[in-house]
């Protein structure tokens, strides 16, 4: 179902035989009304014509016609009130229905008068902005209701500068996507066409998704897209909007750790020669990232977290890097671990026995020497205090900066078995001390920063969401005109 609404202005109607005086169209298009039969053939609708052709020309029957006049109170300057447009309304409807032009018969029932009017239904001046927008929203919410599918072709050409401003903006909130701006030029045939509220609707869409990207909300970002992608698309390079897509599934599955995901997804870009330099470096950090590449993602996901309030999701990465952390210690000293069905796995949660008998020490915990340990946070930090020491090595300072954490380890397992809420009062008393300011935890996440860099032996890579944030800000810039 299309809908065509059209300003009526000055310029609408044009009568051959009967020349129009200045400022006086109501009384001229009375006239018009009163000798209709007689100047009927020397009447015509350069603009609204135009619209309705092209329609015709795309194959398109309006199932509406909305015009919008003037006709201001009796109250109102004479002079004003002497432009107002009703009774040329009127007969463009009349024009319109009577089947003696050009153009689409329209019957009466599909073409309605819309008289600018306050919610008093006083009539109003029709270069108010604020009332001439008030009263569009209004009746084209009505209409957006009661037609909620198709488009909505807003010839905006007549009309005062108001009423253009106001059905723009009002037909945009109203339709959406499926509002399209009709322009006509009078040295031109047909009109130029514009999705309105796609051009319109676009800016705000794509800033919905850089705030998506900004808190990691790749998920809510990617059904936006997905969505709206027609919208979002307006005046983007055809490269990017192919691109745009599977960048927020690779940073959705790369937040989620699920880096076989990430793969996938970039994999799907038609042609990365848009970007070349930027796509290897996503695909490369994905490909085979090594332990401490790894503990470097847990870092960086921890961090985001933090930054973005979510302080009870924070505890999880947290727990996770200090293990990693250990377990990194671990196996460079040595350490065998196995899975549960007793192969090595250096990500496996047992103590490989084998190994166990080879070594000079028993750990406090173990007590059966038929069967593999069972691995934890506090037996493989003995572990490590256990091995640095045999190899006179001393690594105090940094134990004692993973010990720190320990406590955040205790307040996530008790928000397991709870259901209790987290505060950032609350990983600041347990990292800092009893009595510390809610800013105390914002040291957390540096702590952590300086740990990887002890343990690793590297400089932390940088945050790969701000590469990707970055990226998708460029891939949403529109095209020069």
């Amino acid at each position: 179902m299309t809908l065509l609404i059209c300003n009526i202005g000055t310029r609408d109607l044009v009568c051959a035989d009967l020349p129009k005086p200045n400022h006086a169209e109501r009384a001229w298009a009375a006239t018009i009304l009163e000798r209709y039969p007689e100047l009927r053939p020397a009447l015509s609708l350069p603009i609204i014509g135009k619209a309705l052709r092209y329609l015709a020309s795309e194959a398109i029957i309006p199932a509406q016609v909305i015009l919008i006049a003037s006709d201001q109170d009796t109250a109102a300057d004479p002079s004003f009130r002497a432009g107002d447009t009703c009774h040329s309304a009127a007969v463009i409807a009349r024009m319109l229905s009577d089947g003696s032009t050009d153009l689409p018969v329209l019957p009466q029932t599909v073409v309605e008068v819309w008289i600018i009017a306050d919610p008093e239904g006083r009539g109003g001046d029709p270069s108010d902005y604020d009332l001439v927008l008030a009263f569009l929203e209004r009746r084209l919410a009505a209409l957006a209701m009661a037609y909620p599918h198709g488009s909505a072709f807003l010839e905006v050409t007549g009309g005062t500068p108001a009423m253009t401003t106001g059905l723009l903006i009002a037909g945009a909130e109203m339709f959406g996507a499926r509002s399209e701006l009709l322009s006509v030029h009078p040295r031109r045939e047909r009109p130029a066409t514009l999705g309105a509220g796609r051009r319109l609707l676009a800016a705000p869409l794509r800033a919905t998704l850089m705030s998506n990207a900004a808190t990691c909300a790749y998920d809510a970002a990617l059904r936006t897209f997905t969505v709206e992608r027609t919208t979002i698309g307006d005046r983007l390079a055809p490269q990017a909007l192919e691109t745009i897509g599977p960048l927020l599934a690779y940073a959705y599955c790369r937040y989620n750790f699920d880096f076989p995901g990430a793969r996938a997804a970039l994999a799907t870009v038609p042609d990365a020669a848009l970007n070349a330099d930027v796509f290897a470096d996503l695909v490369a950090q994905v490909h085979a990232p090594d332990r401490r590449d790894l503990l470097a993602e847990v870092y960086h996901g921890a961090a985001v977290r933090y930054t973005g309030g979510l302080y009870a999701d924070f505890l999880t990465p947290v727990v996770r890097f200090e293990e990693n952390v250990l377990r990194l210690l671990c196996l460079e000293r040595g350490v065998v671990f196995a899975d549960r069905e007793g192969n090595a796995d250096d990500d496996g949660s047992f103590i490989d026995r084998t190994w166990l008998r080879a070594q000079s020490f028993t750990l406090r915990r173990d007590r059966d020497d038929n069967r593999n340990l069972s691995s934890s946070r506090s037996l493989m930090r003995e572990l490590v205090g256990v091995l640095t020491r045999a190899h006179n090595e001393d690594l105090h300072l940094l134990l004692a900066a993973i010990d720190q954490m320990q406590a955040l380890a205790y307040l996530r397992n008790e928000l397991t078995h709870s259901l209790d809420g987290v505060r950032k009062t609350d990983l600041a008393v347990r990292f800092a001390g009893h009595r510390s300011p809610a800013a105390a935890a914002d040291t957390i996440v540096p702590h952590m920063a300086q740990i990887y860099v002890q343990v690793s032996g590297r400089t932390l890579p940088p945050s790969p969401y701000t590469a990707i944030n970055t990226f998708l800000a460029r891939l949403l810039q529109p095209e020069t005109p």
